[in-house]
């Protein structure tokens, strides 16, 4: 049962994320930065962050924020595009299959080292307590960003 649920996660992670990346990629540079302050507005308004916190906490989480976009943009985007020159998830083949669910591995380990050094760094500047609210405000977040995108969409249908 451990493997499905591990399974189904990774095939969920891959899918959320390619739709990500196909949402941002209809984004203006614009949309982009206004979703970035009303983020950096709900994150320290949760986060009750002080002035002193936020001053060394947003460096330290913009660059991370940006690392995790990187990868998100690039080798995530990268392994759409394989996937597509198979002709798409159901022609490719178990050992073709295997090599992506690898790379998909490999990104995911050099996800979890990144918000592992973010939470090295910010446990310098803030408590664990709010570095656990951290988590629970980005998921707020894009609670709310897909919330508003589902709105958008219904209205202009």
């Amino acid at each position: 049962m451990n493997k499905i649920m591990k399974k189904i996660t990774y095939i969920f992670t891959f899918v959320f994320f390619s739709l990500s990346i196909s949402t941002y990629s209809q984004i203006n540079k614009e949309t982009k930065e206004k979703i970035k302050a009303l983020k950096i507005s709900h994150i320290t308004e949760q986060l009750e962050l002080s002035e002193k916190e936020a001053e060394k906490f947003w460096p330290i989480y913009n660059a991370y924020d940006e690392k995790m976009f990187d990868l998100r943009m690039t080798d995530k985007s990268n392994l759409k595009k394989q996937i597509e020159g198979f002709g798409g998830i159901d022609s490719i083949s178990n050992k073709d299959a295997k090599i992506i669910t690898d790379k998909i591995l490999e990104i995911e380990k050099k996800m979890y080292t990144i918000k592992e050094a973010l939470f090295s760094k910010l446990s310098k500047i803030i408590s664990y307590n709010k570095i656990i609210k951290l988590q629970e405000a980005e998921r707020g977040f894009h609670r709310k960003l897909l919330k508003k995108y589902r709105e958008r969409r219904k209205r202009n249908k």
